[in-house]
């Protein structure tokens, strides 16, 4: 059964009162942009009656009301929701899990010694990196040393994650959280050695991927475009303050830097999808 496209709207025009009510009435549905314009579908075409009911309230003025089960209902809409963007809701809750197992499993301690006996003294040879293997070079990237850590990433993963697969993106999710660890944790690990971790790379790789999409291609995400700015200038401060004073911050900043490039590169390079009806 097909998707049944039943509104067309301005991109700054607010349909929350409206999907709220769907959501309250269980009903199945998408709001997404396509040709500058957002357009809400339904999966059931058979709904259109009384969704077009709510749609003519909302025109008319007529207040949206929700129904008084809103505890039952603001769950249902939050479960759906987060449903909907499978790949980040898959990883915001593997963070915690493996976090949660550090502190009862010295696992992860053979996940920060890679490479050990190479750096830095085989730092530029490039069977050093062929010899940790693509895997070990990675795993830091899941691992979290403190809770505040943790809690930072796992909100960024989230909010720009879910921005990405709202636009059906979620292959291109995928390659930025390969690429941008495996970078992020190469270009760390050559600039100071083992013993670091964190998914902060791959954040910094969505965010260079969300800032040049937004402005090269006009993709709306969603995103403040101020927050590229921002998390770089962050990071210029932070590498600055590691320079005069190493040790100074305690952040991986070649982590950060690795991920960023690698953002922007696959940005760059990834093509634009044309978003049509189907991709309801």
């Amino acid at each position: 059964m097909e998707p049944l496209l039943i509104l067309k709207a301005p991109l700054g025009l607010d349909l929350s009162p409206v999907t709220q009510r769907l959501w309250a009435e269980k009903i199945v549905h998408r709001v997404i942009e396509i040709e500058g314009e957002q357009c809400l579908f339904i999966a059931d075409p058979r709904q259109f009656p009384l969704v077009k009911g709510f749609i003519d309230d909302w025109h008319n003025g007529v207040r949206v009301e929700e129904p008084k089960e809103s505890v039952s209902v603001g769950i249902f809409a939050g479960v759906m929701s987060a449903l909907q963007t499978p790949v980040t809701l898959a990883l915001v809750i593997l963070l915690p899990l493996v976090y949660l197992a550090m502190q009862f499993s010295p696992f992860w301690h053979e996940w920060v010694s890679a490479g050990q006996t190479l750096w830095p003294e085989q730092r530029y040879a490039l069977a050093s990196y062929v010899d940790m293997g693509l895997w070990s070079l990675w795993r830091p990237t899941l691992l979290h040393f403190s809770l505040l850590h943790l809690l930072n990433n796992t909100f960024w993963c989230w909010v720009l994650g879910r921005a990405l697969e709202r636009r059906g993106e979620w292959i291109a999710l995928i390659a930025l959280i390969a690429v941008c660890g495996l970078a992020g944790n190469i270009l760390q690990w050559w600039y100071q050695g083992p013993a670091f971790g964190g998914i902060s790379g791959v954040v910094y790789g969505l965010v260079g991927w969300v800032g040049l999409r937004q402005r090269r291609y006009q993709i709306a995400y969603g995103i403040p475009p101020a927050l590229m700015t921002v998390m770089v200038v962050i990071m210029a401060v932070t590498i600055a303050a590691e320079t005069i004073e190493p040790g100074l911050t305690g952040i991986a900043n070649g982590g950060h830097l690795g991920g960023l490039l690698a953002g922007l590169m696959l940005g760059w390079l990834w093509p634009v999808k044309k978003r049509g009806k189907h991709d309801a």
